[in-house]
């Protein structure tokens, strides 16, 4: 079963595009900035604040998520005939 449904529902269908060649670079970037923070300000505080931009992140994916597949819905409604309202 290698279907979109069941790789939905197993937790299987992973949406992330993988990095381009720039990404990565700002990427490597950032990392060597965070390590300045961490020998400047100590690894409690950097996992604090990776622990606070994490949860900030994850809730934002979500409303991402929800308002893609919101309109995924509204999508399909309009093709089958229906008017939906957002």
């Amino acid at each position: 079963m290698e279907n979109i449904l069941y790789q939905l529902f197993s937790g299987d269908y992973d949406i992330t595009p993988k990095r381009d060649k720039k990404q990565q670079e700002l990427y490597d970037q950032i990392f060597a900035e965070v390590d300045k923070i961490k020998a400047a300000f100590g690894p409690a505080f950097l996992d604090r604040l990776c622990d606070l931009e994490g949860e900030r992140a994850a809730r934002q994916n979500y409303q991402y998520y929800r308002s893609g597949f919101a309109l995924g819905v509204c999508l399909m409604l309009e093709a089958l005939g229906n008017q939906p309202s957002i």
